[in-house]
């Protein structure tokens, strides 16, 4: 059962097409943000000053988190939690190698390469107050980098170009319902805010958002 739920999340994931009523993929619009942080816990830190390299490299952990997820519901269906999600995660001003990619719960990723995220899920993963971790990555630089930029790559997302509604929106992650509930189908989009590795000045930390929120495409409901 937990292999079919699994099964299930990443064809919905991929777009691709499957028998029976969960397969018909419904884009819901954006509802929440990814936001980085270079530590680990529940207080953000999306400004980092690394200091001097060591031993000629500076590497920093980075972790991606769900927030900002408005409470909401389908047909008397609550989004409690999630079932997979994608992005696609750009590094710029700066070579980066990514050592290490680690999830928080047990799942399947089909994203091709490092920092290539497609990830299924065998269960729900829950979103307590409208916030959840996503990803750990571990990242090397040589020397010690300046102004590199942390954010999501839309081009990145496979899923997306398959889902009615989806290539329009401009969104830069997706995630869906958990395939123990209803809500498998619906396909949200996330926004996200940059994260900024040694800044020289004050980073530009705006928003970047899609073209349609989760109240204008009208498939979730506030609850």
């Amino acid at each position: 059962m937990r292999k079919t739920m699994l099964t299930i999340t990443l064809a919905i994931m991929l777009g691709a097409l499957a028998t029976g009523p969960a397969a018909a993929a419904q884009w819901c619009g954006e509802n929440g943000l990814i936001r980085f942080s270079f530590s680990e816990g529940d207080s953000l830190v999306s400004v980092y000053d690394s200091g001097p390299a060591q031993k000629g490299v500076t590497t920093v952990d980075l972790y991606a988190w769900l927030t900002d997820v408005a409470p909401v519901k389908h047909d008397g269906e609550a989004l409690m939690s999630i079932g997979g999600y994608e992005f696609s995660l750009a590094i710029d001003g700066a070579e980066a190698y990514i050592l290490s990619q680690d999830f928080p719960a047990e799942g399947f990723n089909v994203g091709q390469g490092m920092g290539k995220v497609a990830y299924g899920l065998t269960t729900g993963l829950g979103i307590p107050h409208g916030r959840v971790q996503l990803v750990h990555w571990k990242i090397m630089f040589q020397g010690r980098p300046e102004n590199v930029r942390f954010g999501l790559d839309p081009a990145g997302l496979t899923s997306c170009g398959k889902t009615e509604g989806c290539p329009e929106s401009g969104c830069a992650a997706l995630y869906v319902g958990a395939a123990s509930t209803p809500l498998l189908n619906l396909v949200s989009g996330a926004g996200y805010v940059p994260a900024w590795l040694n800044p020289t000045g004050e980073p530009d930390t705006t928003e970047v958002h899609g073209k349609a929120s989760w109240r204008e495409v009208g498939i979730w409901q506030e609850r």
